[in-house]
C-alpha cells in the first residue's frame, strides 16, 4: 500500500517506531499542549501526532493530509479516546482556510533533508496564517552539515549495473545521470576514519524566521586530516523541534527513519592529508522541484589542481532542460492533446453530466487514445476524483 508522496503504510509504522525520531515530537506535544489546545497536524499521516495531542488534552485538533493514509487514521481513531475531537481534512494545508487559528502547528515534513517537497512553504504558510499570534510551530529549526567521505560502498551499489552487470552489457553512458543525483545512504552508521576531515556547517532553515527559506548557497572549505579515497559527501541534519528537544541523523549515528543523503562525486579522487576540498553547495526551489548543485575542486598542497567537478540535479534527467524552456514566463503554451482532452472532460464536470456521458464523448472525440468505453471512463473518473 503506497501513496503518492513517496510513503508506504509500513514506512509509516516504522516512523512511529522510531523513538529515536518520534521522542522529541512526544516531549514537545506534551510540553505545550493543555486542555483548552487547539493543534493543526500538518501531514498527519495515520494520525500518530493528532491522537497523542487527543491523549494530552488538545481541546480540538485539525488534522490534514493530502493522500490516502488520512483514511487509515479514521479508521483508527475508532479506537482512540478523545479521537472525536480531530477533524480530518484532506488537502494540502496551503489550499484550506480553517474556521480558527490553532495554538500549536506541528509538522514533520523531512525526507532525507529538510528540502522536501512542500515541507518548507507548507510551515512558512501555517506560520501566517493557522497560528495564533505567539503560538508554538514545531519543529524550530534545522541545522545542515556536510563532510567529504570515503564510502566505496554507497558508489559501487548504485554503479554495478551500469559499469558491471550480470547481463554484460555496456551501460556506463547512465552514469552521467547518476552522478547528478544524491541517494539515501546505506543505514549503517560510518566509521569515523571513513569521514576525511571535520564536518562542515552548509546552513540553517529557521521555520521561525520571518521570511521563508527559499535555498542554500554556501562554499565549504576543508583541509583533509588524512588521506584515502574521497567518494562524495555525506550530508544530514540535525532537527530542533523544540527548545532543547532534537535529533540527529549524522552518518556517525545509528540512522533515523529520516535517512541521511550522499552526493556522490562525479568519480573518486586519491587524496592525501593537507589537500584543499572546496565545495559549493546550493539548494533552491525551481518550480515544484528543490534543485540541488554541488561543484567541487580538490587541490593539493601546493594548490595543484587534482579533480574538478561541476554536478547539479538538474542534469539528472535528459528532458529537464525541455520541461523548463516550457515554463519560462516567455514561453506561449498551446494545448497539446492530453490538455484538450482534460479541458473537456473539466467543462463538462457540471453537475449536468454522467462520468458515462463524458467517457462516450471522449471516446467519439479522442479515438486514438481511448480504445474502449472502459479506457475513457477511467480517464473521466480519474479527474472526478482529483477535481470534482
Amino acid at each position: 500500500m503506497s501513496y503518492n508522496d513517496n510513503y508506504s503504510l509500513i514506512a509509516y509504522g516504522q516512523m512511529i517506531e522510531d523513538l529515536g525520531r518520534f521522542q522529541p515530537w512526544l516531549d514537545a506535544l506534551r510540553r505545550h499542549i493543555h486542555e483548552d489546545s487547539v493543534v493543526l497536524d500538518i501531514g498527519c499521516g495515520p494520525g500518530a501526532m493528532s491522537f497523542l495531542a487527543c491523549r494530552f488534552g488538545a481541546r480540538k485538533v485539525y488534522a490534514i493530509e493530502p493522500d490516502g493514509s488520512i483514511e487509515v487514521a479514521k479508521r483508527c481513531a475508532a479506537g482512540i479516546p478523545g479521537a472525536d475531537r480531530i477533524e480530518w481534512i484532506r488537502g494540502m494545508s496551503t489550499q484550506i482556510d480553517l474556521p480558527e487559528q490553532a495554538d500549536i502547528v506541528v509538522g514533520d515534513l523531512h525526507g532525507n533533508l529538510p528540502f522536501y517537497t512542500s515541507n518548507i512553504a507548507s510551515l512558512a504558510d501555517a506560520r501566517k496564517r493557522h497560528l495564533k499570534p505567539g503560538g508554538i510551530l514545531l519543529p524550530r529549526r534545522d541545522q545542515l552539515y556536510a563532510v567529504p567521505a570515503s564510502a566505496p560502498w554507497e558508489i559501487d551499489a548504485i554503479e554495478a549495473p551500469w559499469r558491471r552487470n550480470a547481463l554484460d552489457l555496456d551501460l556506463t553512458p547512465a552514469l552521467s545521470m547518476l552522478v547528478n543525483q544524491f541517494w539515501r545512504a546505506r543505514g549503517k552508521e560510518t566509521d569515523a576514519e571513513r569521514l576525511l576531515a571535520e564536518p562542515a556547517h552548509w546552513g540553517t532553515v529557521d521555520y521561525h524566521a520571518a521570511e521563508e527559506t527559499r535555498g542554500l548557497d554556501s562554499t565549504l572549505d576543508w583541509t583533509l586530516d588524512c588521506g584515502g579515497r574521497v567518494d562524495g559527501l555525506y550530508v544530514w541534519f540535525d532537527g530542533e523541534v523544540d527548545t532543547g528537544l532534537g535529533f540527529s541523523n549524522s552518518p556517525l549515528l545509528p540512522e533515523l527513519q529520516y535517512g541521511r543523503a550522499f552526493f556522490p562525486l562525479e568519480h573518486p579522487v586519491d587524496v592525501h592529508a593537507g589537500d584543499r576540498m572546496q565545495t559549493r553547495l546550493s539548494v533552491r526551489r525551481m518550480l515544484d522541484n528543490w534543485v540541488f548543485r554541488w561543484d567541487t575542486r580538490i587541490t593539493d598542497a601546493a594548490s595543484v589542481t587534482k579533480a574538478s567537478f561541476k554536478q547539479s540535479t538538474f542534469r539528472m534527467q535528459p528532458e529537464d532542460l525541455a520541461l523548463l524552456r516550457k515554463s519560462d514566463a516567455s514561453h506561449a503554451p498551446v494545448l497539446a492533446e492530453d490538455g484538450q482532452i482534460r479541458l473537456m472532460v473539466l467543462s463538462m464536470m457540471d453537475g449536468q453530466h454522467s462520468l458515462s456521458d463524458i467517457a462516450n464523448v471522449l471516446l467519439a472525440r479522442h479515438p486514438k487514445q481511448f480504445r474502449n468505453f472502459e479506457m475513457a471512463l477511467a480517464e473521466a473518473a480519474s479527474c472526478s476524483r482529483r477535481f470534482g
